[in-house]
Formats: C-alpha cells, sequence, structure tokens
C-alpha cells in the first residue's frame, strides 16, 4: 500500500479505524463488538493489506486493552503507528490539566502496554480551544519527558482549521466527504497543509450514505435524493462505484495524509484494501465537476444527527 512521508514517518494511505474493537459502533454494525480473536484477525489483515497506523481512543471501549494484548502478539519491529486520544480533561488550572492529562496518557500507556504514545490528540477541538496557552505548554512537557512523540487535534467540520494550523500540534484528524466542500472552499485544507501537519480524514462514506441508491432513501431523507442522483450518475460517468469514488475524491485532495476507515470483520479490511487499490487520483477536470455539482451542500445534509430530526 502506498505511503505518505510526513514529518519523517511514512504513514499508510489507509489507516485502521478501531472503534469498532471496542465497542457496539455505526448504524451498519448489525453484528456488535467483535471477540477477542476477531479483532485479532482484524489487526493481522491490516498489517498484511500493508496499513501501518491505528486509530485509537482511550474513550472507543476496550479498544485501547484489544490492541494491546495484539501488540504481544507481534514482534516489536512490526508494530503499527499508533494515534491514541484523549478527553474530558481537567481545566481549571494548569496544574490540574497537567494532571488530567498526564493520567489519561499513563492509563493509555498501561493500556496499550506502551512506553510511549507514537501519537495523543485531543478528541475534540473544544478541549484545544478551552485554555489553548496551557494546552501547548503540557503537551510540549509530555513530548520533552518522552511520553509522547507527536501531538495532534480531532475536529468537527464547523471548527476553524487554520486556527488548527497554528497551534504547532503535529497531526490533526477531520471529516471530509465528496459532498463536503466547506472546509476545501474556506482555504481551511489548504491551511493543514501548509503547516505540514499530518492529516487524518475520517468519515469518507458519510456513514454509508454514498452507499444509498436514490430510490430506497428513508422517506424523511428525501432531501438527500437529488443530491445522491447526481452522485450515481458521476460514478456512472467516470466508470467507478460509490466506495471508489469517495474515496478517489479525498485522496486527490493535496495534504490529506491517510483515510481513518474501520472495520468489524477482516473480510471489510481486505475488501477496502482492494477499493483503494482501484482508486485513483482524479483530473482537473473531475474534480471541478465535482465541486460544481455538491458545493454549498446544505448542512443537514452534511450532518447524520440532522438526518431524522429533518422535515419532509
Amino acid at each position: 500500500m502506498r505511503t505518505v512521508n510526513v514529518k519523517g514517518l511514512n504513514i499508510s494511505v489507509l489507516s485502521l479505524g478501531t472503534v469498532q474493537l471496542g465497542c457496539d459502533y455505526g448504524i451498519n454494525n448489525k453484528d456488535g463488538k467483535p471477540s477477542m480473536e476477531q479483532s485479532f484477525e482484524i489487526l493481522d489483515s491490516a498489517m498484511n493489506e500493508g496499513i501501518n497506523t491505528l486509530d485509537t481512543a482511550a474513550g472507543y471501549g476496550d479498544s485501547e486493552v484489544v490492541i494491546g494484548n495484539w501488540l504481544k502478539t507481534r514482534p516489536e519491529a512490526e508494530w503499527p503507528f499508533i494515534c491514541t486520544k484523549a478527553k474530558h480533561l481537567d481545566h481549571t488550572s494548569l496544574s490540574t490539566l497537567r494532571e488530567s492529562l498526564k493520567a489519561t496518557v499513563e492509563e493509555s500507556k498501561r493500556r496499550l502496554g506502551l512506553k510511549q504514545l507514537p501519537l495523543l490528540m485531543l478528541h475534540s477541538c473544544d478541549e484545544y480551544l478551552e485554555s489553548e496557552e496551557n494546552m501547548k505548554i503540557c503537551f510540549k512537557e509530555l513530548k520533552e519527558n518522552g511520553d509522547i512523540l507527536y501531538s495532534g487535534i480531532s475536529a468537527y467540520a464547523h471548527h476553524d482549521y487554520r486556527k488548527i494550523a497554528e497551534s504547532g500540534f503535529d497531526a490533526t484528524q477531520i471529516p471530509l466527504n465528496i459532498f463536503d466542500w466547506r472546509q476545501i472552499d474556506n482555504g481551511g485544507l489548504k491551511a493543514l497543509k501548509d503547516s505540514g501537519m499530518i492529516v487524518f480524514v475520517r468519515s469518507v462514506y458519510l456513514q454509508g450514505l454514498v452507499f444509498k441508491k436514490p430510490e430506497e432513501l428513508d422517506p424523511r431523507m428525501d432531501f438527500a435524493k437529488e443530491t445522491l442522483v447526481k452522485f450515481r450518475m458521476l460514478c456512472d460517468k467516470y466508470g467507478m462505484d460509490p466506495a471508489v469514488l469517495a474515496l478517489s475524491f479525498v485522496l486527490s485532495l493535496d495534504g490529506v495524509t491517510s483515510l481513518v476507515l474501520g472495520c468489524e470483520k477482516k473480510e471489510q479490511v481486505e475488501s477496502n484494501g482492494e477499493l483503494f487499490n482501484k482508486a485513483q487520483i482524479l483530473s482537473e477536470e473531475q474534480m471541478n465537476e465535482i465541486h460544481e455539482n455538491f458545493k454549498g451542500s446544505e448542512y443537514r445534509l452534511l450532518t447524520p444527527s440532522e438526518w431524522f430530526n429533518a422535515q419532509k
């Protein structure tokens, strides 16, 4: 699998999201959390596909524990690059923030069985915005003490990516998909690229919306029908199935390092590997056509929490 070199790291263009390994997650998850044996098969398959980066978090149920147990079965030289996340920190003062962040780091290290966290992200940009300067101090100390190697901030589309780009942190994780041009058109993605940050992208399939056929939509989501009709027309025109076009679009954006996709079965890991092999860098003409069709997509289309609250 192709890798991208950023900040001295060779990161695979596909990263494995592991929230599904730690808890029941996702509207399309019919089987629940995989067993420990099944989780090991998923992680082994990811390595066999050339995926060298895992995305986890302290808030992902048992995910860190599962990964930690799995690491014991692999030689250290084969260990992937692991990103985990911290949240619910105490911002009362610099000392309380330092203590709560340190405690979170120690717990993640214990669960993962690591002496140092390769990448620690704040689970939400709001944590960073609540006390920016204190957060910078605490992360600098964690680096100096050898507790973490790289620092990062996970964000949502409503956050100011320029502020993240100016933070001095090493990495970020953002949602992005073919229908959502907000942070492309406003220069947010370019700011992240220009900062030299590692940029992980999640929600590439917009919670599976790209797979829906227009005629099969829930009646409460009729507002998405026109968008999906246009999307399917482009799939036919470019000779790509929906998953391949969705992947190709994000991989064609300048500044994106790796796409984070989760799996509940090892077969899904293998399928994702095949899809990435079919993905291609889209031409300027194709990107312009996609932009023309989906620029200015309405908020409720881009926000899954609003889908079934919307009125017809």
